[in-house]
Order: structure tokens, then sequence, then C-alpha cells
């Protein structure tokens, strides 16, 4: 489970990830609903403020990582329950299942594992600065390994960090706090991710 907040805990709203046809808001709200939560009800959980669970639902803001599995954890779905599963195993070049996991300058695809209990399988293409936010965040999983095709990653695992460089591969106990970000000015990182189980 996804420890809970601190009282002093602050969001840093970003605008919301364009990425067409898939709105993680409007699922969010209706799994809020589905549960016969009230806005206010996940905003106490989480320690945000109403105002905002309302813009995220909408799709107007963006969070960090770490507060949206805080949110799904307040309403109590697994992240990947928010994300439709793709139409086959086979995945093209190009035609991952776009989701959006939070963060920051970043687009995410599922390229395996959608709907699978054993292990998810994520493309990441991280802008110049863009990564997962400040806030360290865990994961109810096992492992997370990540590998670099190109560009740089800075991860943070506990007191140690890594710089990953192309073709550089990392692999950790998700449950410990950890962020990572694109370092580089002017280059874009891209990496993929594989989470066993799929987190919960």
């Amino acid at each position: 489970m996804v420890k809970p907040p601190k009282a002093h805990n602050r969001v840093i709203e970003a605008p919301p990830l364009s990425i067409e046809g898939f709105n993680v808001g409007s699922r969010l709200r209706a799994a809020r609903q589905a549960k016969g939560l009230l806005i206010d009800d996940v905003a106490q959980r989480v320690g945000v403020s109403k105002s905002f669970i309302s813009r995220f639902e909408r799709d107007v803001v963006q969070a960090s990582v770490a507060t949206l599995l805080r949110v799904c954890d307040a309403i109590g779905i697994k992240p990947a329950e928010l994300f439709s599963p793709p139409s086959t195993a086979y995945v093209p070049a190009g035609e991952g299942t776009p989701i959006s996991l939070g963060g920051e300058k970043m687009r995410e695809y599922i390229i395996g594992g959608a709907g699978n209990e054993h292990m998810m399988a994520l493309y990441s293409v991280i802008e110049p600065g863009g990564g997962s936010g400040t806030e360290p965040y865990t994961l109810n999983a096992d492992t997370d390994m990540v590998h670099v095709q190109s560009g740089q990653l800075e991860m943070r695992v506990g007191e140690d960090t890594y710089l990953l460089k192309a073709g550089d591969t990392l692999t950790f106990p998700p449950s410990i706090p950890h962020t990572w970000r694109n370092p580089s000015s002017d280059q874009t990182c891209t990496a993929l991710w594989v989470i066993v189980p799929p987190p919960s």
C-alpha cells in the first residue's frame, strides 16, 4: 500500500499532459463514483484540496507520480486499472497504449503486460528536465527494472543516485522511495520499464 501523506505535503500543479484518446482524470472520477466516494473524501485521504481533485478529474491539471498513486490508493484501485489493455500481445513500434502516471514533461505507453497479473512493461519518452517529480514515491511491487535506450536518466533510490546512460540498466526494489528525471538540458531520454508484479 502507498504510505499516507504527511500533513505538510504540498502538490505542485503542472499543465495536463495531452494524450489523444486518454484522460486519466475522467477515469479516476468514474472509479471514485463507482466506489461511492465524494471528492471531499478523496481529498482528505490524499491530503490535498478539494479543488485540486476536482481539477485533476477534469484533466485541467496534472499531478506528480506520488500524488497519483495516493489518489488511486484513496479510491481503492490499482493504478493499472485505469488503463485499457492493448488488443493483442504484439505491440508494433510506436503503437503502445498511451497512459499518464503523472510526472512532468513526459509521455508513457504500456507496451506489455496490460491486464497481466505478473508484470507491466512501459516505454517512456522524457523531455529535458522532465521526470517523476521531486517527491519520492514507492510502489507495491517486488522489482522495478529500467533500461535507458537513449539520452540520460538520473535515478535516486533511497540514499543512492545513479546516472544511467544509453544501454545502462538498473534493477531495484520499488518499495524504496525513489525519483527519476532527465538531467539533460537539450536531449530527450527514452527508457523501458518492467515492473513485477504490476503495482497494486
